[in-house]
């Protein structure tokens, strides 16, 4: 009996895991308490995906065992972990485009569908949407359905929930309804192994933090004796350079690049003007739904019922198909990756080159594509963006993790020869490390002679990264702060509110 009471949450013992060419994991042991909170970290690749689906039942480990309380178990299929009371919210969404929320929310549980639908709605209003449960769960943004995700989760009254990037792409204050959850959790003596690349996070939250780098546990320390730039530096392995942030390399004297007026996507969007001159980076800041991601699909082709006005130097666009975007010149990173921008079953190499159209022509609507240039254009690009583990081109972009998939996203944009780039979460599952290697290429196409448009839901990141930004409030731009004026205290609350400290001076 007092074996069973004082038995860990969770205990893994010298588990390892290959894959074809690549040994994921290498004999990781750690045991976790009921009620714990704990930030497993690393880079890219490093593992904690794969360690989270063996959690999770999705694949069984080479060797090695795994406990829930004094006991070991051995799952064949994710069902079987849920049953044992294992819960995993993954990066990837995977909801039903065409069901409600709620349905989603309350899909293969089991009960009375009355007790079942008023659970689901106690957990809905802890994390703010339970005024959309009739929604469908295809019409709501990525941020929103991530929060339906971890919902699920939290109804099935887990003993061990699994949040891999669950924060990822919220804005702060769906944060707190994240963190209340999980807090929640918490006092109910459920166990949290939270996952993140936002080391902030981590360390306020966790009471402990387990790092890996390449398939090996390297640190397991509480949070309390970590600060941020260390914690980073044991994911990272190195040292890491100061915040890549340089002055600009545009002229606000010359004309600009591209100019847009009253740009309207009813019903979200209304009035939204911008001037993009080549050589800046500007950021698209505010809450969700507050119409940046619109903004930047406008851009895409991919609202083709837009009003308003959109002009490359003197020349009007008409950006009513994707095709007629990538013509003009403009390069589209979307959100939601896997989704939106990831074909599975295509090389790294095809996903790079894709919509490069100037260098493989299409025909009928079928890529050609030349291996010897693809091989050599890409092995280039993605040797500057330090992808991890080492790729070579024929590899399924499948197989990457998030972080390396936003890479080769990343180099993409790199090779299509556009001018304008609108990039939509940029850093979105990406560790310190590689999110400072995205910032530098960034910088390096408006340096080239780009202009860059990035749309974020981290104010920290905008102000880090943007010559100016513009924040949107309830659908319109409401000011635009630039230099050392785009603070991120600023950009939260206008983005809150409607003003900023500023305007209170």
């Amino acid at each position: 009996m007092t074996e069973t009471a004082t038995a860990p949450a969770l205990e893994v013992r010298s588990v390892t895991q290959y894959y074809p060419g690549v040994q994921a994991l290498t004999d990781i042991t750690f045991s976790l308490a009921p009620g714990e909170i704990v930030g497993l970290v690393g880079h890219n690749g490093a593992g904690k995906s794969t360690l989270t689906r063996i959690l999770a039942g999705v694949e069984k480990p080479v060797s090695g065992q795994v406990f829930i309380g004094a006991g070991p178990v051995e799952f064949s299929r994710p069902s079987e972990a849920l049953d044992a009371g294992i819960a995993m919210v993954p990066q990837q969404l995977n909801l039903v485009p065409l069901m409600s929320v709620e349905d989603n929310i309350t899909l293969g549980v089991k009960g009375r569908r009355r007790d079942v639908v008023s659970r689901a709605a106690k957990v809905a209003e802890t994390l703010g949407i339970v005024n959309i449960l009739g929604r469908r769960a295809g019409e709501c943004g990525a941020s929103v359905q991530r929060l339906v995700m971890i919902a699920r989760a939290l109804l099935r009254s887990p003993s061990l929930v699994l949040l891999d990037e669950p924060t990822a792409a919220l804005h702060p204050s769906e944060v707190d309804r994240v963190f209340r959850a999980i807090e929640r959790m918490r006092e109910e003596g459920v166990t949290v192994v939270f996952i993140s690349h936002r080391l902030e996070e981590v360390l306020s939250f966790c009471t402990r933090v387990i790092v890996l780098r390449q398939g090996r546990i390297v640190a397991d320390r509480e949070s309390t004796t970590l600060g941020k730039e260390e914690l980073g530096e044991l994911i990272a392995g190195r040292k890491l350079d100061g915040v890549y942030r340089k002055a600009s390399s545009s002229d606000s004297h010359a004309e600009p690049v591209l100019t847009v007026t009253g740009l309207a996507v009813p019903p979200t969007v209304s009035d939204f003007a911008l001037q993009l001159h080549a050589g800046e980076v500007v950021g698209v800041a505010g809450l969700v739904g507050a119409g940046m991601s619109e903004v930047l699909e406008c851009l895409a082709g991919l609202h083709p019922r837009h009003e308003g006005t959109v002009k490359m130097e003197d020349k009007k666009l008409s950006l009513r198909s994707r095709q007629a975007s990538i013509k003009a010149g403009i390069a589209y990173i979307p959100d939601d990756r896997a989704h939106n921008s990831i074909i599975g079953n295509l090389t790294v190499a095809t996903t790079a080159t894709l919509v490069n159209d100037r260098e493989h022509r299409l025909h009928r609507n079928i890529p050609i594509v030349l291996a010897k240039r693809e091989q050599s254009a890409v092995d280039v690009v993605l040797s500057k963006l330090d992808i991890r583990p080492k790729l070579v081109a024929g590899n399924r972009i499948s197989t990457l993790s998030g972080g390396n998939q936003q890479k080769v996203l990343i180099a993409r944009a790199l090779m299509s020869g556009a001018r304008i780039f609108a990039i939509n979460e940029p850093t979105e599952g990406v560790d310190v490390a590689a999110k400072r290697d995205i910032h530098a290429r960034i910088r390096e196409m408006a340096a080239a002679g780009g202009a860059v448009l990035v749309a974020s839901s981290e104010p920290d990141e905008l102000a880090e990264l943007c010559d100016r930004v513009i924040v949107m409030y309830e659908g319109k731009p409401i000011i635009e702060l630039a230099g050392e004026a785009a603070t991120k205290e600023d950009i939260t609350k206008a983005s809150l509110i409607g003003r900023t400290t500023q305007d209170e001076a």
